[in-house]
């Protein structure tokens, strides 16, 4: 990736529901940028009515119609996700041009120049297929010159101390954890893991289908404006029982029916999401142990839950907050970054390994753990003249069951004629592959193959939650690698693309381990 351009570079965080925007001021302090609202945070909700709409704007169109309005549009970039509107289809990377076109006319109107270039915080458990998404999409939008960074890089960044220290990045969508190591203004990113399938978002879709059957309402489709609105309640809620033990809430009408006010137990929503809070606190652990740092940082809303904290506390370390609001730190260390110069180097690591697959076999080029910027090479002879796939591929999670394909290739192999596949990876995280036989050389596009859409059906999501809250007491009496297997096929089964994975396979694992623990 080429050097940012002179001027102006906005740091953007672009969180699963909302985004936030920064710059460095003329003493190079960096401060956020309100948008045309006046506000720190734009959500990061996409809709059409004759037009896009974004943010708050987006919001208020969802509770008043039942067209489609997408909420969660970062966990589904690069993945097989096609949504239908104004005629056509869009991909999730398509739909987040309108969204990062708005940051960007805002930051305009803020500074009052143009603005082309910009540091970008993405999950660092992203796929290279997932970064390269998203930098195209900013391109669409405007952002000509982007440079990707790691989110818990940037919270690191901005937390600004020495030494190693853990980073917990617990946002509204997606999870990060990350052992970084800062001396003598060099930052380097030890290891990074994360999940994809878990944050806030999930707790509030979660609350709002109890809240749901609380006030006994008939099961709701994503796009019914009450659903939406219940999804709000819950969010507002959570908040609410993150300071108290309980609170009362007097449901809006809904329906065209009013509700009596009713209380509200912490331990209720605690209940629904122990599960992936177990998860979450795993991930910590196993770094922990790996690298002992001496800090636990935390960062993100969902950082906030307390049973987190407790957990933590209990089991790891006490946890220590950034001296910047939750949300805003990530935004603020993209900013620093954007205006980083020989005072500040950063060293960021490849998350998981990057390979291809041959015939069924698979060859690693980079592996997990390797500091970026790095370029490597592999080749093999076929022993036969063939026409032959190539897959290439990245690892998600420790125990490599859980393979993203970033692209596939068909290539004319003649027999004892040395194939080359040759791959650099920039220090955004960007990758450049190219294909050669000793006549052609090509370059490989990071398209996924073909994809069916992983939306799933109202009964599988309640089934699925079901199945967690009884995996609940079960998960905390299995070994390390037990919980790591566990913890990776829920993973599979919630992410995007994992549609051939039957539901009934953690059924089953439930049912046995209820029955080999009871007996």
């Amino acid at each position: 990736m080429s050097d940012l351009k002179d001027g102006v570079t906005i740091g953007i965080d672009l969180g699963t529901r909302n985004a936030l925007c920064a710059c460095v001021d003329e003493g190079g302090r960096p401060m956020l940028i309100r948008n045309r609202r006046g506000r720190f945070q734009t959500p990061s909700v996409v809709s059409w009515d004759n037009g896009w709409l974004v943010g708050e704007d987006a919001i208020r169109f969802s509770l008043l119609s039942d067209r489609p309005v997408w909420w969660d549009i970062k966990r589904r970039v690069g993945s097989g996700f096609r949504a239908r509107c104004n005629g056509r289809e869009y991909t999730a990377e398509e739909l987040l041009v309108p969204l990062f076109s708005v940051l960007r006319e805002d930051a305009e109107a803020f500074k009052g120049e143009f603005i082309s270039s910009c540091v970008l915080a993405v999950p660092a458990c992203f796929t290279l297929l997932q970064r390269e998404a998203l930098s195209r999409s900013a391109e669409a939008a405007g952002l000509h010159e982007t440079r990707i960074i790691s989110e818990p890089t940037a919270a690191a960044l901005a937390f600004g101390g020495e030494g190693r220290f853990l980073v917990l990045d617990f946002g509204a969508g997606t999870v990060d954890v990350s052992v970084v190591e800062s001396e003598d203004g060099v930052w380097q990113v030890l290891e990074s893991t994360g999940a994809t399938s878990v944050g806030g978002y999930d707790f509030d879709l979660a609350l709002a289908e109890w809240l749901r059957e609380r006030l006994c309402i008939a099961p709701l489709s994503r796009e019914d404006p009450v659903w939406r609105t219940l999804v709000l309640e819950a969010e507002t809620i959570k908040i609410t029982l993150s300071g108290c033990r309980s609170c009362s809430w007097t449901p809006p009408p809904l329906q065209g029916r009013e509700y009596p006010p009713f209380q509200i137990e912490r331990e209720e929503l605690e209940r629904l999401m122990r599960f992936s809070i177990r998860r979450v606190v795993h991930l910590v652990n196993r770094l922990w142990d790996r690298y002992e740092p001496e800090r636990l940082l935390l960062v993100g809303g969902s950082s906030r839950i307390p049973l987190l904290r407790e957990i933590l506390e209990k089991e790891t370390a006490v946890p220590e907050r950034l001296s910047l609001c939750a949300e805003e730190s990530i935004a603020l260390g993209a900013a620093l970054c954007a205006s980083a110069g020989k005072e500040r180097l950063l060293l960021d690591v490849l998350s998981s390994d990057v390979g291809f697959i041959r015939g069924g076999e698979a060859t690693v080029l980079i592996a997990a753990g390797t500091p970026l910027p790095f370029s490597a090479k592999a080749s093999f002879v076929p022993k036969r003249s063939e026409k032959a796939s190539l897959s290439i591929f990245q690892d998600r999670g420790d125990l490599k069951s859980e393979r993203a394909i970033l692209s596939a290739v068909d290539f004319d192999a003649r027999a004892g004629e040395e194939v080359s596949v040759s791959c650099v990876l920039d220090t955004s995280g960007l990758l450049r592959l190219s294909l050669g036989n000793g006549r052609t050389a090509i370059d490989v596009p990071l398209i996924p193959p073909g994809q069916k859409s992983n939306v799933s059906p109202e009964g599988r999501r309640q089934q699925l939650r079901r199945l967690k809250l009884r995996l609940t007491p079960l998960e905390i009496l299995l070994s390390v690698s037990q919980q790591d297997r566990l913890h990776n096929l829920v993973s599979q089964i919630e992410n995007a693309g994992n549609d051939n994975i039957p539901i009934e396979i953690l059924e089953d694992l439930v049912n046995d381990l209820e029955a080999v623990l009871s007996s």
